[in-house]
Order: structure tokens, then C-alpha cells, then sequence
């Protein structure tokens, strides 16, 4: 109740709130929304929708599947509404939750100087701000982490009982947020050693058996994989480690005001690089500081005198068990007074509750950084997320000590006291300027993207579009490129639309509507370059627009017809209720300097849009003559949904080395791709995983394998 009231007379976090609010809520529709996020968002919204439990989220970069905390969360946005932007949204919330977490803790244990300085400092940060701002299950784990530390103070430093109870609780939803957390153990640990008198049996049993509550789907979901995680995590074990300093160079990098120096002109940061470049030092300075005066905090800080207490007891009974082993007699005069002095060491740290919090946090910040420093696969960045917002507050607990010393030696040294109080401004304004500018430049396409990066409102406005033009022209269909950076995101907003559609990996095929049902939409992503040579080709397409993508090529809106059969070579050729030969023979093109074979089917079967359902045709073209030695080339062409009638042009990149023969020999395969969903009684385990139909060899009409045709 004590902080509680103090929050309410604190006029300060208020604006503190809010200026970390707008900060993590300036133009987020500019939010990145690419593949980990869409599958994420989609995992949570298909759980309500379709009766499903969470057993998994996505996969990690070591190729396991994660645990399901972040999908449980996210199905509260997604209750809301479909758009992956509530869950952007409520991924900000949690950030700032964790701004007002911040404020209260330091405010409780190191003073009201402090806590506003440590979570202004945070709430401006442009690394924790970067992670603040889109869906992703990492990016969750900051209220959690400050929620841990405040059990673990709670029992270290508050000595009350009760605190092991949520301390298990949240570290167990901060391994399933990310498996690395698995590292603040040692703090509980820690804290475990350092306040042994306020352990519970019964705390210790209710966080065992709520472990096992958060972990039960999970485990079922191992168990029904024979625990495969498992033996790749202990197959990556076994991997040599090596020692580096990429840990400490990220720790560091949480304290920048931006990743690299800018070195584009036209963005609003290089224009304030001579503002904020003295800025990186200066903030290793401070957190160099920050830890200097954690450690004074734990070596010098005065203790009380206890005699006869339980933390006493307990040294005594860690020499008796000493001198079991090694015997009075034995027992050497300088080994037994350096027994006795690490014993009186220890058991004045254990009474004082304020050094007990120091050494606390020093391991909260330090053991990630050494266990991370030692690794066999590669670190990122984000890992370092657990530690948050520690530099901030360690440096907030150097700078309010600083001016509490410097009130103390008198008046004459107030002119240092206020200039303390103005270099302190002086960081916070510089990180705020840095963080803005970083936000604008993202926000009005200032910085570049490629391949892999788009914007969640780049997306929606191109999908919006194409739904208006169909809608606007009456036309029943429309189609869309992907490739494997927009397969997930334009998969799952496309389900959004309301005109139907079919969605198509663009790197070796082409889908166009049947040539009797009129023209269609065509929505072509911006890299999908082998499209637009094969609607030169096969089709008529009308560039009607160039929706915009932030920071990147725009993509092209289409409307299409497929050139008509009569102007080609008609056949009768057909593999059995799936694909209708339209042309005899196959057309060359030249694309990405070398030479491609284009054939042109038309689908004999229909199949409708189901979630993350995709159907698969597998061609392959077999260039049967003497020079080229039986050489085949594979091309795969994947789709939502299969309408009859529809156009599939499939084409075959061919080696700069091989001749293109008079004749080619194509065989096919097709297969469907759904959810891996294990049934448990009326549990539907919802995870990550997919599975395959059994792959169908298919036959021509002839009864043959393949299909011959020439070559023109």
C-alpha cells in the first residue's frame, strides 16, 4: 500500500507514462509485421476462432518450437479484433506497464531521485523502444522481468515470506516468452541463498505445480514428439563453444542512442549525429559508474550487529560441516581464521538486507553477460532483453547517490549538485531526440528496406486496394504474388478480404484466371520480378497503380486476362483430375541472364481457402537427349486456394551450361500442406508444425507418368 500511495502523490510518472506511451505509440501502423509476426498473431486469432489450445508459438532460431505464453497473451487482442495492429498495440502496453513497473520499484528500494531518472532514462531508450514497437514473443518480457526482480527483492531485501510463489510463476512465463531467460535462476538462486529464513514449503509446491500448469500443453505437445526439442537442444550442447565479447557489445548496444552512425543524408537522425555521437561514451561512462557504485553498495554499506540469529546460525552450521570433513586436529591455524572470516562476511551480508539488493542486482546484470559470452550458436541482441531496464536503473541509483553526497559536504558544493541534476537532463533530452528521430524516419519511409522488412500498413493499404479495385470493376477474384519474406503476413491479411482470392509462391509460377470468366485483380509483390515477364508472355495486364511500401519498392496492381487459346497451340494432354495441358509446347524466355522454359496448364480441380492450408504442385522437366544427359529441373507452385479453370504457368530456370532440346519430358506431383494439430479427448493442440498429404505420383491420360512436349 506504501507504493501505491506514493504513486499517487508522484505527479511525475504521469507525464513519465505518457511520454513512454507516445513514444511506443507514434505511427504504429508503421509497425514491422513480416513472418514471426504473422505467424504469432495468426496462432492466437486461429485459437478463438477455431476452438484450438496453444501448445507451441513459433520457432525459435535454434529450430525448436517455443512455448505458447505469447500466443495465451495475444488471444486477448485477438478477441478484439483480427488486425494484427491490436496486437502491436497491446505489445506497447505492456512496454509502458513496464515503464510504471520501473518507477515503482526503484521508487520503493533506492528513492524517488532514482526511480525517476531510471525509468525516464528507459522509457527514451531507442533500443528498448525498437522492441516496444511490433509483435514478437521477446518483446513481452520486460514487465515480467521487473515483476521477478520485485518477488526477488521482496524476499531478499523485505525478508517477507511469499515471494517464491510468483517468483516461479514468472520466470516460468519468462522462458516460455524466450528459453535464454532460463539465466535468471541464478538471481533466484541467489536470492535463495541470501534469504534462506523466508522460504515456505508450501510457496516452493504451489510454484512446482503452477510450473507445471503453464508447461502442461507444452509437454503434452514434447511427449506426442518423443521430446525431439529435446535431443536437438542436446545435440546443440555438444557443439564447441568459444569465448567472445558480442554479449558485452550488446549490452551496450541497449545503451546507444542509435545501432550504427547513419550514413544517409536524408534521414532525420544523421542530421542530429553531432548531437547525439558523444552520447555512446558517455553512457558507458555512466553504467560504468552505475556498477562501481553497486559494488561500493555491497562491500561497504554499514551492517548491524546481530548476535544469535538465524543467518548466524546457519554460518555456524556451515563451519561444523567443514570440520566434519576436515578434523580439529588437522585444521590448520591460517586456513580456520580465513574459514572464520569468509563465515563473518557472509553472515553480515545476509544481515544487511540494502547489500543483499546490491549483490542482487550485479547478478541480475553481470551472469547473463558471462554465460553469454561462452556460446556455441550464434547471440543476438535480443536476448539481452532479460536485463532490462537494469543499466537504467543502476545508472539512476550512481546519479541520485551522486547528488545525495553532494547535499551532504554543504552549500558551496550546490553549483556541482545542480549541474549533476543538468548533465542528467541533458542524457535524458538527448535519448528522447535520438528515439524521435529514429520514429520519424521510420514512420515517413526515411529508412531503406529490402527483401525481408514490411510495414503492416504498406501491406493492408496494397490488399485494401486491390479489394477496391475488384469490388469497384465487380470482378469475383483476386489474385496475389508472394514470395517467402510475405508468404505468412499476406497469407493471414488476405483472409481479411472480401473478395476471394488466391495467394501464390511467385518464384516459379504464375496463376491467372480462366480466359472465359473475364479479367481479374493481379497483385504483384515488389521483388517478384519473374511475373511481370511471364504476363508479357501469357497475358494482358493493365498497370493500374503502384501501392506504396514504406521505405522499399512499391508493389504493382494489375488487372488481367489471359491471352486467348486460339492464339496458342491447343492440346489434349492432362494429368488425371488435376492439371490440362492449354499449350503442346513449352515457350523459352530469358530471365536473370539465363534461359527459361515457360509451360502453360489450366486446374481441373477446385479447392477453397482453409487456414494455413496451402496446395502444392510439384513439375518436373526432364531434358531427355544425349548432351544434356537426363539432366531435370524441379519447379514447385504453391497456392491457397485452386479454382477450375484457372491458369498455371510453370516455369524452369535452366543451367547457363545445358541445351534446350527439341523435346522435354514434365512429371508432376501434388501434395496439400495443413496444420500438425495433436487431439487430446476434446483438445485440439494448436502448434506451429505442419503436415503433408502423402505425395501423389501423377498420371497423364495416357496412363503414362509424364508428359512429352516440344520446345519452341
Amino acid at each position: 500500500m506504501h507504493a501505491y500511495r506514493n504513486l499517487r502523490i508522484s505527479w511525475e510518472i504521469y507525464p513519465i507514462l505518457l511520454l513512454a506511451a507516445f513514444l511506443r505509440f507514434y505511427q504504429i501502423n508503421t509497425t514491422e509485421f513480416d513472418a514471426d509476426q504473422a505467424m504469432i498473431f495468426r496462432m492466437a486469432h486461429d485459437a478463438i476462432y477455431h476452438g484450438l489450445v496453444p501448445a507451441t508459438s513459433n520457432i525459435a532460431s535454434i529450430r525448436i518450437v517455443n512455448p505458447p505464453a505469447v500466443i495465451y497473451l495475444l488471444m486477448l487482442p485477438a478477441a478484439v479484433s483480427a488486425n494484427p495492429l491490436w496486437g502491436a498495440i497491446f505489445v506497447g502496453f505492456f512496454n509502458v506497464i513496464a515503464v510504471l513497473l520501473t518507477y515503482i520499484f526503484v521508487r520503493r528500494y533506492y528513492g524517488r531521485l532514482a526511480a525517476i531518472i531510471a525509468s525516464l532514462l528507459y522509457a527514451t531508450a531507442a533500443k528498448p523502444l525498437h522492441f516496444s514497437r511490433f509483435i514478437w514473443q521477446q518483446n513481452l518480457v520486460a514487465p515480467f522481468v521487473v515483476l521477478f526482480i520485485f518477488a526477488l527483492f521482496w524476499g531478499v531485501v523485505d525478508r517477507r515470506k511469499g515471494w517464491l510463489f510468483p517468483a516461479l510463476v514468472l520466470l516460468g512465463i519468462l522462458v516460455q516468452l524466450h528459453e535464454t531467460t532460463i539465466i535468471l535462476s541464478v538471481p533466484l538462486l541467489a536470492a535463495l541463498l541470501l534469504a534462506p529464513g523466508t522460504v515456505r514449503l508450501r510457496d516452493l509446491a504451489l510454484g512446482f505445480a503452477s510450473l507445471l500448469l503453464i508447461f502442461f500443453t507444452y509437454l503434452l505437445w514434447e511427449f506426442s514428439t518423443k521430446f525431439a526439442d529435446l535431443n536437438t537442444l542436446l545435440q546443440l550442447s555438444t557443439l564447441p563453444a568459444h569465448f567472445d565479447i558480442h554479449a558485452l557489445n550488446y549490452y551496450r548496444l541497449f545503451l546507444n542512442p542509435y545501432d550504427t552512425i547513419p550514413t544517409d543524408a536524408h534521414t532525420l537522425e544523421y542530421k542530429l549525429i553531432l548531437l547525439l555521437e558523444w552520447l555512446r561514451p558517455f553512457m558507458v561512462i555512466l553504467i560504468t559508474c552505475g556498477f562501481a557504485t553497486t559494488i561500493m553498495g555491497v562491500i561497504l554499506l554499514p551492517h548491524p550487529r546481530r548476535g544469535g540469529s538465524g543467518v548466524e546460525q546457519g554460518g555456524d552450521a556451515c563451519v561444523a560441516l567443514c570440520t566434519l570433513h576436515i578434523g580439529w586436529g588437522r585444521l590448520r591455524r591460517p586456513v580456520w581464521r580465513a574459514l572464520q572470516k569468509l563465515r563473518t562476511l557472509w553472515v553480515e551480508l545476509r544481515a544487511t538486507p540494502q547489500r543483499c539488493g546490491y549483490l542482487l542486482l550485479l547478478t541480475w546484470q553481470i551472469v547473463p553477460i558471462l554465460i553469454l559470452s561462452r556460446h556455441s550458436v550464434l547471440v543476438f541482441p535480443y536476448y539481452f532483453l532479460m536485463v532490462m531496464p537494469g543499466p537504467f536503473i543502476i545508472i539512476g541509483l550512481f546519479l541520485s547517490t551522486l547528488v545525495r553526497w553532494l547535499q551532504r559536504q554543504g552549500r558551496m558544493w550546490n553549483i556541482l549538485r545542480y549541474g549533476v541534476y543538468a548533465l542528467t537532463s541533458l542524457v535524458i533530452v538527448a535519448q528522447l531526440l535520438g528515439s524521435m528521430a529514429a520514429l520519424v524516419d521510420e514512420a515517413s519511409g526515411n529508412n531503406l528496406h529490402g527483401y525481408s522488412y514490411n510495414t503492416l500498413n504498406s501491406l493492408e493499404d496494397a490488399l485494401n486496394e486491390a479489394d477496391q479495385l475488384a469490388e469497384h470493376h465487380h470482378l469475383n477474384h483476386v489474385y496475389i504474388t508472394t514470395d517467402q519474406f510475405t508468404q505468412a503476413s499476406l497469407r493471414y491479411l488476405a483472409e481479411q478480404m472480401r473478395t476471394p482470392t488466391t495467394l501464390f509462391d511467385a518464384s516459379r509460377c504464375l496463376v491467372l484466371p480462366n480466359a472465359a470468366d473475364g479479367p481479374a485483380v493481379l497483385l504483384v509483390g515488389p521483388y517478384d520480378k519473374l511475373t511481370n515477364i511471364l504476363l508479357s508472355q501469357f497475358a494482358i495486364a493493365t498497370l493500374v497503380d503502384q501501392p506504396e511500401r514504406l521505405g522499399g519498392v512499391p508493389f504493382q496492381l494489375y488487372m488481367v486476362q489471359p491471352i486467348a487459346g486460339s492464339k496458342l497451340l491447343s492440346s489434349h494432354e492432362a494429368f488425371v483430375n488435376n492439371l490440362q495441358l492449354l499449350d503442346n509446347q513449352s515457350h523459352q524466355l530469358r530471365f536473370n541472364n539465363s534461359i527459361w522454359l515457360a509451360t502453360r496448364w489450366s486446374f481441373l480441380r477446385a479447392a477453397v481457402p482453409d487456414y494455413r492450408t496451402t496446395f502444392t504442385y510439384t513439375l518436373n522437366t526432364l531434358l531427355s537427349d544425349d548432351v544434356n544427359h537426363g539432366l531435370s529441373v524441379s519447379s514447385q507452385c504453391v497456392s491457397t486456394s485452386m479454382r477450375a479453370g484457372d491458369q498455371l504457368i510453370v516455369a524452369f530456370p535452366l543451367p547457363r551450361s545445358a541445351y534446350v532440346p527439341p523435346s522435354v519430358t514434365i512429371f508432376a506431383i501434388s501434395y496439400t500442406t495443413m496444420p500438425l494439430n495433436v487431439s487430446f479427448g476434446p483438445f485440439h493442440l494448436e502448434n506451429i508444425r505442419d503436415q503433408r498429404t502423402r505425395p501423389l505420383f501423377l498420371q497423364s491420360t495416357k496412363g503414362a507418368p509424364g508428359i512429352a512436349l516440344s520446345t519452341s
